[in-house]
């Protein structure tokens, strides 16, 4: 069984648009052709982000774990948080 180095339970949903900074803490692929990211604010928010593979995963797919990235979230047409953008920190 795999050994992962974080603790899924840690992280949640956000509930409020915006942009933040943060660390890329773990990715995995999900169930439905979707890609799961656990991110660490700067604020100490621990946050799960869900990329879809219709919006080319939100450039998730290439950016290495432990990077730092700016993640911005909306509001979706349903009234839902979505992340809408995910770029690296140089």
């Amino acid at each position: 069984m795999a050994e992962y180095r974080i603790k899924f339970s840690d992280y949640s949903f956000i509930d409020e648009e915006g942009t933040f900074t943060g660390q890329l803490d773990h990715k995995l692929y999900g169930k439905k052709n979707n890609i799961v990211a656990y991110i660490t604010l700067e604020d100490g928010r621990k946050v799960i982000v869900v990329a879809y593979k219709d919006s080319n995963y939100q450039g998730l797919k290439d950016i290495e774990v432990d990077s730092f990235v700016e993640v911005t979230f909306s509001e979706s047409k349903n009234g839902m948080i979505r992340l809408s953008g995910v770029s690296v920190i140089e």
